[in-house]
């Protein structure tokens, strides 16, 4: 058996859900992208909290504890490298 589609008309209403869904994610793909863009190459914990997309918590007792993300300390200042939480996320890809 052999399903061949010539042409969709998405304007149909059976797909407005689908339509709907599709919509809702491509702006939050926009949000989250410009947020990232944004924020600076070396980050406060809140802002790599905010880059990695995850609570204060879970970043700091997650990703830097548990899994090493490294912290960059010059004279008390802690800073984290955007380049290192994608190194992080890049290892922890299953």
């Amino acid at each position: 058996m052999q399903l061949q589609i010539d042409s969709i008309n998405l304007k149909d209403p059976a797909f407005q859900p689908i339509v709907s869904e599709i919509a809702k994610a491509i702006e939050e793909a926009k949000e989250l992208s410009k947020t990232r863009t944004e924020l600076p190459r070396y980050m406060n914990k809140q802002q790599a909290a905010q880059y990695l997309n995850v609570s204060y918590n879970s970043m700091v007792s997650n990703y830097i504890r548990k899994n090493g993300l490294k912290v960059i300390i010059v004279d008390g200042v802690q800073r984290i490298d955007k380049k290192d939480c994608d190194a992080l996320m890049e290892k922890l890809k299953q």
